[in-house]
C-alpha cells in the first residue's frame, strides 16, 4: 500500500511539472513590458541596441549603436543581467534623437575607446559622459517613461567599491533627481 501511494504521488508531481512548467519569465521580478528582447532592436531611426550572449561561453551583453548616413557605429557596450529591465539599459527621447546609455570598459568592447560611465548621445554627434563611477544594477518596481533611466552612484571605501544607496533618475532633457519612494 505504501509503495502504491509513493508511486501515485510521484506520478502526480511529474504530471504537474509536465502540464504547467515554470518559466524564467514567470518568476522574474521584471514585468514583461520592461524586458529587452534578444537580438537587435531598433529604438529610433538613429539608435538601436542588441542583446547577445547569455550562455555558458558568453555573458549577456548589451551593445548600443548609432545610425547615421546608412552606417551603424558601436557607441557603447555593457554586461547585462537576465533579470534587468529597459530602465537599466537606456532612455530615449520622444523624437528619437537623444539616447542615454551605460558603457563599461570591457576587453571585448568592439574597439570603443572611452572610459566607462553613463553617457548621453545626441544625433548631432555629441557623445557626452554624464557620470563616471555608476551602476545600472538598481531596479525600481514602477514603470518609467522611455525617456528616463535609473542608476546609482558607486563609492570607494578603502579597497572596495560599494553601491551608494542613493538612486537617481535622469531624463533625456537633462533633468536629474534623487528618487524618493
Amino acid at each position: 500500500m505504501r509503495k502504491r501511494h509513493t508511486l501515485l504521488t510521484t506520478l502526480f508531481l511529474i504530471g504537474c511539472f509536465l502540464v504547467s512548467p515554470i518559466t524564467v519569465a514567470e518568476i522574474s521580478r521584471v514585468p514583461q513590458h520592461e524586458k529587452i528582447p534578444d537580438g537587435e532592436t531598433q529604438l529610433s531611426a538613429y539608435f538601436s541596441i542588441e542583446l547577445t550572449g547569455g550562455n555558458w561561453f558568453s555573458p549577456l551583453t548589451l551593445h548600443v549603436y548609432h545610425h547615421h548616413n546608412g552606417e551603424k557605429e558601436s557607441i557603447g557596450i555593457s554586461r547585462f543581467s537576465e533579470s534587468a529591465s529597459r530602465q537599466n539599459a537606456y532612455a530615449i527621447s520622444d523624437d528619437g534623437k537623444t539616447l542615454i546609455y551605460f558603457h563599461q570598459n570591457l576587453p571585448d568592447d568592439d574597439g570603443i575607446d572611452k572610459p566607462g560611465g553613463l553617457y548621453e548621445y545626441r544625433h548631432d554627434g555629441e557623445d557626452k559622459r554624464l557620470h563616471g563611477f555608476i551602476s545600472n544594477a538598481v531596479y525600481l518596481p514602477i514603470q518609467l517613461p522611455l525617456n528616463i533611466i535609473v542608476y546609482a552612484k558607486l563609492k570607494k571605501i578603502k579597497n572596495s567599491i560599494r553601491l551608494d544607496q542613493t538612486i537617481y533618475l535622469r531624463d533625456t532633457d537633462g533633468n536629474e533627481k534623487l528618487w524618493q519612494p
